[in-house]
């Protein structure tokens, strides 16, 4: 697409007035709350995007798939995915500012079924769980490149979300036995920005899920978007979700101690954004959400991480 089409999408996304970007069901935690009042410092403070005081921008491209979406309690969803076709992902892609970063690191370690599954064929099903940025994660389409990557498998993905959500909610009150487990996941994908600093909540899902489902594999990976401003090395540090933080050792430690994959996928979303020469706004949809182009900075990373050699 040409740079004039290009710079009158981005003219578009930031002046037309609020509907339906938001992600449901509607975020519960300080961390990733867009209704919060804005404070001039960080991204906000050289930001030229203006953000409707309520919700969130509208969609420049409202997914094209229609998908299965369950209600099972207040707060909670879970939605099939793709979302999006390939031929909307590649319009997105068109549309959207240029962006490089370098793959993520692929280890197919503990993923040995997952990777015999998606290579040598059969039924493959991926299951999200976490909060909106998770919902906004599969919202991307990414599972639609995913499988034509991956021809000889029959993949299926769902995602088991909570706005705010991390695994400290979805251990209680029997939402495992309740709602996971039927599911029949082959692979759990935990992630967003929500998990907070506590590993034993991860722990405990992750302990829950085998019980039940022994040969079920996990990926753990770090957090992107939210408030914090992917430009500063310092604030990235000291955020609660960030590979670069504390957060990011832990998980890790997770990982290696429940043999489970890891993925970094703050550094390379921090390179995404930086490598565009725009301000990070440009790829949210309020202040702490993807909009369609954030999305698929997103879903390109998952896509290098599962076809890595």
């Amino acid at each position: 697409m040409s740079k004039r089409i290009r710079i009158f999408a981005l003219a578009v996304l930031a002046s037309l007035p609020a509907t339906a970007q938001d992600a449901a069901p509607q975020d519960r935690n300080a961390v990733n709350n867009p209704s919060a009042p804005p404070v001039p410092t960080g991204m906000m403070a050289d930001s030229q995007v203006v953000f409707p005081a309520k919700g969130a921008l509208p969609p420049l491209f409202p997914p094209d798939v229609a998908v299965e979406r369950n209600l099972p309690e207040p707060e909670y969803a879970i939605v099939g995915s793709p979302c999006r076709s390939l031929a909307q992902i590649e319009a997105i892609q068109a549309a959207m500012p240029q962006v490089t970063f370098a793959p993520p690191k692929q280890d197919w370690k503990h993923l040995a079924r997952t990777h015999q599954r998606l290579t040598e064929g059969g039924e493959f099903h991926l299951l999200a769980l976490g909060d909106s940025i998770i919902n906004d994660t599969m919202r991307s389409g990414w599972i639609a490149q995913l499988q034509k990557a991956y021809p000889r498998a029959q993949i299926r993905a769902t995602f088991y979300v909570r706005g705010g959500g991390g695994c400290r909610h979805f251990r209680e009150e029997g939402r495992i036995q309740k709602y996971l487990v039927p599911l029949r996941p082959d692979l759990v994908f935990i992630g967003g920005i929500s998990q907070g600093k506590d590993p034993a909540p991860i722990r405990d899902v992750i302990t829950q899920i085998r019980a039940a489902l022994p040969e079920c594999e996990f990926l753990l990976a770090t957090g992107a978007f939210g408030t914090v401003d992917p430009r500063d090395d310092a604030a990235m540090a000291q955020a609660q979700h960030s590979a670069t933080s504390a957060y990011g050792p832990m998980l890790q430690g997770i990982a290696t101690e429940l043999n489970c994959a890891y993925l970094d996928l703050t550094t390379p979303w921090m390179e995404a954004i930086r490598s565009s020469g725009r301000h990070p706004h440009v790829f949210y949809r309020d202040r702490v959400h993807a909009n369609e182009f954030g999305e698929q900075i997103l879903g390109q990373i998952f896509i290098a991480w599962w076809t890595a050699p």
